[in-house]
This record gives structure tokens, C-alpha cells and sequence, in this order.
């Protein structure tokens, strides 16, 4: 991993690898964030620690970013990462039926 410094301009993770990026708070708790997340291009030059990271664990919103260099690194990184012990749902617009609204 190749560790981005606090100036580091949108464009510097763009066009590198099109890999996430790792964001490393305090407490040591990592996250991948996904590069369609940032939102840069490549004559982006604001700050990419001008983004509103937050650690999703402890709520930090110090962060250090780094940029993944290969996808054997990222296949490596998320087989030590912790495994959720419920899968993701998506949130649905659809009321939840009540079984019990057909009863007289």
C-alpha cells in the first residue's frame, strides 16, 4: 500500500488502478472505500482528505488514506479483514405487509 499524503489532490487516485482505497483511523479500524465514491477526475485537484470520511466502528473522522497498488493486495487485505456475521440488506420503499390486515 502506498500511504497518500495530507495535500494529496482528487487526481492522485485517479487513473492509478481504479482499486479502493484503505482508510485507517485511530484506533486502528480499516475500510475499503470504493473509487466511484470519491467522485474525482483527473484534473480534480482538491483535497482528498477534504472528503467527509468517517470511521464506520468508532464514528473518527481522522483518517489516513492509502491507495492499493495491485489486486493481488486487495484480495490479501480483505481476507484479513473482519468477517460480518450478518450479510448486507439492501433498505427497500416498500411498507412491510401485515399478515394479520386480512382478518375481519
Amino acid at each position: 500500500m502506498r500511504h497518500l499524503p495530507i495535500d494529496a489532490p482528487g487526481s492522485a487516485a485517479c487513473g492509478r488502478s481504479g482499486l479502493p482505497l484503505v482508510a485507517l483511523c485511530g484506533n486502528d479500524h480499516r475500510r475499503l472505500v470504493p473509487f466511484r465514491l470519491l467522485k474525482t477526475g483527473n484534473d480534480d485537484r482538491s483535497s482528498l482528505y477534504g472528503r467527509p470520511f468517517v470511521c464506520k466502528e468508532c464514528g473518527n473522522r481522522e483518517v489516513t488514506l492509502f491507495a492499493i497498488e495491485s489486486q493481488i493486495e486487495l484480495d490479501a487485505l480483505r481476507r484479513t479483514q473482519r468477517q460480518v456475521d450478518r450479510p448486507a440488506v439492501a433498505p427497500t420503499n416498500y411498507r412491510k405487509r401485515d399478515p394479520a390486515a386480512d382478518l375481519p
